[in-house]
């Protein structure tokens, strides 16, 4: 039990034996209190039970900044859920006096800001405030080392975690595209960090596809936002993811130290890229990211410049392609040229020699009748003299006669006739009929 605890169970036990109202007044027991007395008499009781400032550490719940300048918020232990219902909640009070030296120390700090889920340590006096009949600290102090410290300490255990899960290197081995033109950008919309990224992809020229998935980027909604963006943009149809905000203090950057983000930016099956605008830490999203970039702005640039790279590949590639075409073409023309030349060589002497050919045909043409009339009349001759060797009457006029029967038979030997038979003599000049009566066959 507390100090202060104890206290106020001693001053009860006090009041007990005493029979009265002690440090509320000289009252019988059985006397009413009106609330104003009441509530005098326990701020009187709180006062006593911690007269002097404290340090309390915890999470902040539900800050508030009202437009006196005064900052409200509840402290709950960091194990506790936002928004839940906790186990001990401690209103805190930084009214506009105490609010400057405060906002002093955390500039001094590196840029410490105080919001929802932020753990700080920090001092004040416990009060009793009767207006509104609750128990509050009203703040005075901080020490941006406690926080800074938890930040440090917390990131150090996430990357720890996730180097022995094998997840520090997981997003950093899926391929980089060499033209990443499809882009899902997580961020929220409309603001300087979604601005300055589409400026300057627009000023580029080149074809980029950008889906946005608006997300919180700090607060409470933070985390949750963040995630269920970067599961939506790993379903999508994208050459590269883009995870963005502006700059800020440390604080304001923690949803990107937080283990649930780290989470699904490593195992994101599409390459992601940071830009956290932040010029000095890295976050644990920073480590775990296939690509980082200080600013989003950087980001940008560096898809342009991967753009910018892979269209003076294919141009380089195009005008070497081009330049061996024309040399081939050219050596081409060239065979052609020198073929063509050849070939008209070539066709004169073909044409050369075929006119020498039709001259010669010609000739022989011309000479081959005379020859081939000589012969013919050659073969003619002897024909005819053969013809005229072998006429019939040729040898009726040297006393040959030529003799057939009644039917026309030549007669060649005798024993075509017999006695009787009827037969036709040719001589060389008539024919003699007689009838065979005899012969010697």
């Amino acid at each position: 039990m507390s100090r202060a605890g104890q206290q106020i169970i001693a001053d009860d036990e006090i009041e007990e034996t005493d029979g009265a109202a002690g440090e509320l007044g000289d009252r019988p027991v059985d006397d009413t209190f009106t609330v104003a007395e009441l509530c005098g008499g326990i701020e009187q009781r709180v006062k006593a039970a911690f007269p002097d400032e404290i340090w309390v550490k915890g999470a902040i719940s539900g800050l508030t900044r009202s437009n006196n300048g005064h900052v409200y918020f509840d402290l709950i232990d960091p194990s506790d859920e936002m928004g839940a219902s906790t186990g001990a909640v401690l209103p805190v009070a930084l009214f506009a006096s105490n609010r400057m030296l405060v906002n002093r120390i955390m500039r001094k700090a590196g840029g410490i800001r105080m919001h929802d889920g932020i753990e700080i340590r920090i001092r004040g006096r416990v009060a009793y405030y009767p207006p509104q009949g609750r128990v509050q600290l009203v703040m005075s102090l901080i020490d941006p080392r406690f926080t800074l410290g938890q930040m440090v300490e917390a990131r150090a255990l996430l990357l720890d975690k996730l180097r022995e899960n094998g997840l520090l290197e997981r997003n950093r081995l899926v391929a980089f595209p060499e033209l990443p033109l499809r882009l899902a950008l997580i961020t929220s919309n409309d603001s300087a960090a979604f601005h300055d990224f589409v400026n300057e992809i627009h000023a580029s020229g080149r074809p980029f596809h950008v889906t946005l998935l608006d997300s919180r980027v700090q607060g409470l909604e933070a985390v949750p936002s963040l995630t269920a963006a970067l599961e939506a943009a790993d379903r999508l149809p994208v050459d590269v993811v883009v995870l963005i905000r502006g700059g800020g203090a440390r604080t304001d950057l923690v949803a990107f130290d937080h283990e649930r983000v780290a989470m699904a930016v490593a195992r994101c099956r599409h390459p992601v890229i940071v830009g956290v605008g932040h010029e000095t830490d890295r976050s644990v999203a920073d480590e775990v990211a296939n690509a980082s970039a200080k600013t989003p702005t950087a980001v940008a640039t560096v898809l342009v410049d991967a753009v910018e790279r892979c269209a003076a590949r294919v141009d380089s590639a195009a005008n070497r392609l081009g330049a061996l075409t024309s040399l081939h073409l050219g050596a081409a023309n060239e065979r052609l040229v020198g073929s063509g030349g050849r070939l008209t060589v070539s066709a004169r002497r073909v044409v050369a020699h075929q006119r020498l050919e039709l001259r010669h045909a010609a000739h022989r043409l011309t000479r081959e009748p005379g020859h081939q009339t000589e012969r013919a009349d050659h073969r003619l001759t002897t024909i005819s003299a053969r013809l005229a060797a072998l006429d019939p009457a040729a040898t009726l006029r040297r006393g040959w006669t030529i003799t057939h029967t009644e039917d026309g038979e030549l007669v060649r030997s005798a024993r075509q006739v017999g006695p009787g038979t009827e037969l036709r003599t040719t001589t060389m000049n008539g024919t003699i009929a007689s009838t065979v009566t005899d012969f010697d066959g």
